[in-house]
């Protein structure tokens, strides 16, 4: 994939969806590393977090509260995906899609 510009307002918070067309979760970090050069530096990003609440997906929708449930319980069906950047589909940013199976995904700790 070539290189192109995304806003990440455009990828925040979007529900993101495998190859085979499950909700895996959404859009909640983006990680990159900085890339040095002569005439400026460039952020060049490596992988995506998506993360999901399970029954508290819609209320958990803001940053506080996910922070909040993170804290308070492991019992809320939260899972977390650190995805890298190469097996992401964005050519349409209002729907991201992975392009590996959920089971293929490697899960993140808390």
């Amino acid at each position: 994939m070539s290189a192109r510009s995304i806003s990440m307002s455009e990828l925040l918070g979007r529900r993101v969806r495998d190859v085979e067309g499950r909700t895996i979760g959404r859009v909640e970090e983006l990680n990159a590393e900085i890339e040095l050069h002569a005439n400026g530096n460039e952020y060049v990003v490596t992988s995506i977090s998506v993360g999901r609440f399970g029954p508290l997906d819609i209320i958990a929708s803001g940053s506080f509260v996910r922070q909040l449930v993170r804290r308070i319980s492991r019992a809320t069906g939260y899972a977390r995906y650190q995805i890298p950047w190469e097996w992401m589909d964005l050519r349409d940013p209002s729907r991201p899609r992975v392009l590996r199976p959920e089971r293929e995904l490697r899960r993140d700790s808390l």
